[in-house]
């Protein structure tokens, strides 16, 4: 793949904006124009990584365990256990109204506590496959909706499926050996204790990179249109709510009232915005720093998009080329990230204690 683009302008955009984009109603939008900001005095502290406790080891050591655990799926005739896994379509109501971001269909999850929805999980157990049923239950005072903190919700839910999960024994030498960590269980545990380390280190550098990126944010002088953070909005909610409304065939006004929740959401907006405010900032700075998309930082991402995937650099070129969007997509992710080095490079990073 040696074919790229040299504009940095749009990147981080949804649909590859240019400068001037149409809403859904086909008014024409202009883009703000945005004075690159300073790069000098970027500062960041962040916390020292903290240690793991043995609950945290043993779930993650679980989770990459999970593929070496036998399935068997149970008949409509027979009950869901705790540590079952369950196929379902949820809806979530409060207040006579859709709850943001509770639509879901199609979605295994594990039938375990959950102290966001308290009595939600615990209602399935002893159900029968195919079966529908209502819950209702008090959202926390820490639920993600600040305006439905405490207040009383409805679940509707139809259970389409349920597997009983097994382990091996994982003190076994067949599983010791196809797990590959080790050759004993406290080999095996202490790699992944490593690996949950190399994890907790890539997740400081991406919080001080959201750190970082947000001084650069406050620091740029936009006001970004309405319009455009609706269209964001609408976007993410096709790609996933959206769908799912489509797929438990809501109608009309079902649909409208769940994308307005989403529009309405204070914090989602709030998001939105601030991605949007990077992303232009971000490509201001690309312009006036004069930084250049080389072949090689195309060629990282689609490195990354191969490992990501399980497929050859090669399977993902011949992939990007029988659908030309997705080379759009290649270019916005090659060019963030050239950007987002680049600002950190300018910046100081300290860790708490060091």
């Amino acid at each position: 793949m040696n074919s790229y683009s040299s504009n940095p302008q749009s990147f981080g955009l949804p649909r590859n904006f240019s400068s001037t984009w149409r809403d859904e109603r086909s008014h024409p939008v202009v883009l703000p124009q945005v004075e690159a900001p300073s790069l000098e005095g970027l500062s960041v502290t962040l916390p020292a990584p903290q240690g793991f406790t043995a609950e945290q080891v043993q779930e993650r050591f679980l989770e990459l365990a999970r593929p070496h655990a036998t399935e068997r799926y149970r008949y409509p005739t027979e009950q869901t256990a705790w540590g079952d896994e369950v196929l379902l379509n949820l809806a979530g109501y409060s207040q006579g109204h859709l709850i943001p971001f509770s639509l879901r269909t199609d979605v295994w999850l594990p039938v375990q506590p959950d102290p966001m929805l308290p009595g939600l999980y615990e209602a399935l157990v002893g159900r029968s496959p195919g079966k529908g049923l209502v819950v209702d239950l008090t959202l926390p005072v820490e639920y993600p909706v600040e305006s439905l903190r405490g207040t009383q919700a409805r679940f509707v839910i139809q259970l389409q499926a349920a597997r009983e999960v097994k382990y091996p024994s994982l003190e076994s030498q067949e599983f010791l050996m196809a797990f590959g960590r080790g050759h004993t269980l406290q080999e095996a545990m202490r790699d992944v204790v490593r690996q949950m380390e190399d994890e907790a280190a890539q997740l400081l550098l991406l919080q001080a990179q959201q750190h970082v990126l947000n001084q650069v944010a406050a620091r740029t002088r936009v006001e970004i249109p309405s319009e455009l953070v609706d269209e964001e909005i609408r976007r993410r909610w096709s790609a996933s709510e959206g769908r799912s409304a489509n797929e438990l065939q809501f109608n009309g006004p079902e649909q409208e009232e769940s994308l307005a929740t989403w529009l309405r959401d204070a914090d989602t907006r709030a998001e939105v915005e601030q991605r949007l405010r990077i992303s232009l900032a971000l490509g201001a700075i690309c312009k006036r720093d004069g930084l250049m998309l080389t072949p090689q930082a195309v060629e990282k991402v689609l490195r990354d998009e191969a490992h990501a995937s399980g497929l050859t650099i090669g399977q993902v070129a011949d992939a990007l080329r029988a659908e030309p969007r997705n080379l759009a997509r290649i270019d916005q992710v090659a060019w963030h990230l050239l950007a987002v080095d680049h600002v950190m490079s300018r910046a100081q990073i300290h860790i708490e204690g060091a």
